[in-house]
């Protein structure tokens, strides 16, 4: 046991980096929606990429350290508390017995992931850790935390590398890469020209299952039903109503609505940090494009380049003074 959940936030989930073969018999892919910021945090542990790592919406969790270990967050920015003092985010960092981790309120961003030195420990379900609340599989117990749950963790193999993160998502910039989509011929010639020239925003009945927009109606020239066909991560679908919906993690396996685009998986985290009211725009990208885009992150996060040597100390929390302290209260 490693942790005692005091404060659950939002929507917290442990996460890994997807279920993948399954979609035929209908469980989608699930994992954390913005995969680089789960990347990140576990390698500055020294973790595999995809190790089970605790997924915060919009507000951050608390918890009681019930062994000492070692975290890390990243993604967007929050406030990091250790016994009510401040530390950086993007570092890795030192807990202890008996100290209460904070994790604030997102600020610039809609997610931030909390990782351990050798990842939560939960049970798999076909071959993944990750949670799909609708379905009640995977993470801890198929659900978001609650208050009193405790979490163990695997042993880390002890090789924390001294790096920090840099910054990775310009959040000024709030266009999208898309792939025209299966069915993007079917829409009018003003709305296909709409979708890469006019903006959309962001709504509150966003989740992890889609992300839905309010701008321009497009407009279907031969009906918005299609016959239910596979969707995939990124999926732009339009119902009825015109307004265009961003598949993503949570997503049904198979829709029946027409498709006009799809989101580069490059900018898949990108989305994932988008908030209620965000204003985006989509810049049109072919799929030989898209690839090159993503396979550049992937060498990114392969060597490390998204890392930097830390010359930051305030993150430093040496383990014999600590005890030191606290032992003497």
């Amino acid at each position: 046991m490693t942790f005692k959940v005091l404060n659950p936030g939002l929507f917290s989930t442990i996460q890994d980096l997807g279920r993948y073969g399954h979609q035929s018999e209908g469980f989608s892919q699930a994992g954390s929606v913005d995969y680089l910021s789960h990347s990140l945090a576990n390698q500055l542990l020294g973790n595999e990429i995809n190790a089970p790592a605790l997924e915060m919406t919009f507000q951050g969790v608390s918890l009681k350290v019930l062994k000492d270990t070692v975290i890390a967050a990243a993604g967007s920015d929050a406030e990091l508390k250790i016994n009510d003092e401040s530390y950086d985010s993007g570092c890795a960092v030192h807990v202890f017995k008996d100290d209460e981790i904070s994790i604030g309120k997102c600020s610039g961003g809609a997610r931030i992931y909390l990782a351990v030195s050798g990842g939560f420990k939960v049970q798999e379900v076909l071959g993944s850790s990750a949670t799909h609340t609708r379905s009640g599989i995977g993470g801890f117990k198929g659900r978001t935390l609650k208050a009193g749950d405790v979490l163990r963790t695997l042993e880390g193999n002890g090789d924390i590398p001294e790096k920090t993160v840099k910054r990775v998502v310009d959040e000024s910039s709030h266009v999208i890469k898309v792939i025209p989509g299966q069915q993007f011929e079917r829409f009018t010639e003003e709305s296909r020209t709409d979708l890469f020239n006019k903006d959309f925003e962001v709504t509150k009945d966003s989740d992890r299952m889609g992300m839905r927009l309010s701008g321009p109606a497009l407009e279907s020239t031969s009906g918005y039903d299609v016959l239910s066909e596979p969707t995939q991560l990124g999926s732009i679908q339009v119902p009825k109503n015109g307004q265009p919906i961003i598949l993503l993690n949570d997503r049904q396996t198979a829709g029946g609505y027409a498709r006009i685009g799809t989101v580069a998986l490059c900018d898949i985290p990108k989305v994932a940090q988008l908030v209620p009211g965000s204003s985006i725009s989509f810049e049109e990208i072919t799929v030989e494009e898209a690839a090159e885009e993503y396979k550049k992150i992937l060498e990114k996060i392969e060597t490390g380049k998204y890392l930097e040597q830390s010359n930051q100390f305030n993150h430093v929390r040496r383990v014999s003074a600590q005890k030191i302290l606290n032992l003497m209260g």
